[in-house]
């Protein structure tokens, strides 16, 4: 028994990176600044000790953001998410539950997004990475594409998959709240609806 418990005792090595990748994801949802240094000053540790889990600030960004994405795949995976449980459901149906519901989870990690957003519009950043603010939602958006009849040509889908992209993630947020100034409850119904809409549209525009 005491040979079982040392296996599944963590080494002191995994603590220090369990140590740290939490304070990533604290330094993430609080709005504060990603770096080795933070992450280093609230996990505990020496900036030198950080520094061999985490050698560049990069890579607190990539700790504090893997959870966040794997959160947002489970999401996407409860049943009402695409089609209510109904794989036969009204493509525009399944576009206005994906949307509501990853809108709802967008809103739950608000701060989050939005301090990736912010990161991502560095100017020291600039055309050195992509995005890291809306996750997976070209993803979401393909999954979603793949429900509509053959008659719509490639061009139509593509439109389509672009005119989706500012319903997910931090964009939806910024100018849902920001912009228009609508309320939660409000931000979700319109993103919604803009979402049945403009499946919609493409359908009937190719038939």
């Amino acid at each position: 028994m005491s040979t079982d418990r040392a296996a599944r005792r963590p080494s002191p090595r995994e603590r220090t990176q369990r140590l740290l990748e939490e304070a990533a994801r604290d330094l993430l949802r609080s709005g504060a600044p990603l770096t080795v240094q933070a992450a280093a000053e609230l996990a505990g540790v020496s900036r030198a000790t950080a520094y061999r889990y985490f050698p560049s600030n990069e890579a607190v960004v990539m700790h504090a953001t893997m959870p966040l994405v794997a959160d947002a795949d489970q999401q996407l995976e409860v049943p009402d998410a695409a089609s209510e449980a109904d794989p036969a459901a009204d493509l525009p149906d399944q576009a206005s539950a994906l949307v509501r519901s990853m809108g709802t989870w967008a809103f739950d990690h608000e701060n989050e997004l939005r301090t990736l957003l912010r990161l991502s519009l560095a100017p020291e950043r600039a055309g050195t990475s992509p995005r890291r603010g809306n996750t997976n939602r070209g993803r979401w958006i393909a999954q979603l594409l793949e429900g509509l009849p053959d008659h719509v040509s490639p061009a139509s889908r593509e439109r389509l998959a672009v005119a989706l992209v500012p319903l997910f993630g931090a964009d939806a947020v910024v100018w849902s709240a920001d912009i228009a100034q609508v309320d939660r409850d409000t931000a979700l119904d319109v993103m919604a609806w803009m979402a049945a809409a403009l499946v919609r549209a493409t359908v009937d525009g190719d038939a």
